[in-house]
């Protein structure tokens, strides 16, 4: 996590008690996003967009930020749930190395205690509340890398002196395994022939198309690639989430 994010953050959330006194403007899994908590939220998301409220003079604008404030909001519930599901736990030394330098970042002990105070934590719910971003960050990540393209190899082996006839119905069985990654959106070779046997490489997880535009050098290239298969990768992560769990909007206006 980025020191800047987590000194934001401290307006991101607040401790259960005063969420349960305002009205919920959304569910995940039954769990309440209070309206205080969006409202802080809406604030520090449109101050990372360099947007102030009072400039914004069209009502459908201003719905669709809150709309997309909310919906990362909920996001960030979801990737906290899904790290609970995993068993997801965060090292106790990192843990502290993380508030410590938020505490030296922000101006010292006192300073950091006052500005715990205005965003309504204390230090134990402040540190609660870090624990909860830095194992959704770590799930996110972790479901990137696990949605991004991943090479994988079949072997039929066949021996050096096998008849035609063997090598034929290797083949055939490499082909029928061949159609059904295929059948299942990943990408396949054609079958090749080896001293081991008949081989296909194939890729899971297979991103959509996208254009490179004409860069200069092979490592450009790559980088430009690797930006546009993360970019894929985190929609996928993120729309895979929204529709396996259960959200309720109740008030994004």
């Amino acid at each position: 996590m980025k020191l800047t994010s987590l000194i934001v953050l401290l307006t991101c959330w607040f401790p259960l008690a005063w969420a349960n006194n305002e009205p919920a403007v959304a569910r995940v899994n039954g769990e309440e996003i209070s309206g205080f908590r969006f409202e802080r939220f809406f604030a520090e998301y449109l101050e990372d967009q360099g947007r102030a409220v009072a400039s914004i003079r069209s009502p459908k604008a201003y719905k669709e930020l809150r709309h997309a404030a909310l919906q990362m909001l909920i996001d960030k519930e979801l990737l906290w749930q899904e790290s609970q599901k995993h068993g997801r736990q965060i090292d106790e030394q990192a843990l502290r190395q993380q508030i410590e330098q938020t505490r030296m970042a922000i101006g010292g002990a006192d300073k950091f205690v006052r500005r715990l105070q205005d965003a309504g934590f204390d230090e134990a719910s402040f540190t609660e509340y870090t624990r909860r971003e830095l194992a959704a960050q770590q799930m996110f990540a972790e479901l990137i890398r696990a949605n991004t393209l991943q090479p994988r190899h079949l072997l039929i082996r066949v021996p050096a002196q096998a008849d035609a006839a063997t090598v034929a119905a290797a083949r055939l069985r490499l082909m029928q395994m061949r159609a059904s990654i295929i059948s299942g959106a990943a990408l396949a070779s054609q079958p090749v022939r080896s001293p081991f046997g008949w081989h296909v490489i194939y890729l899971q997880n297979h991103l959509e198309a996208a254009d490179v535009p004409d860069l200069q050098g092979l490592d450009s290239v790559r980088a430009q690639l690797a930006r546009q298969q993360q970019t894929q990768a985190r929609r996928q992560v993120l729309a895979q989430l929204r529709v396996q769990n259960r959200i309720e909007r109740i008030d994004d206006d």
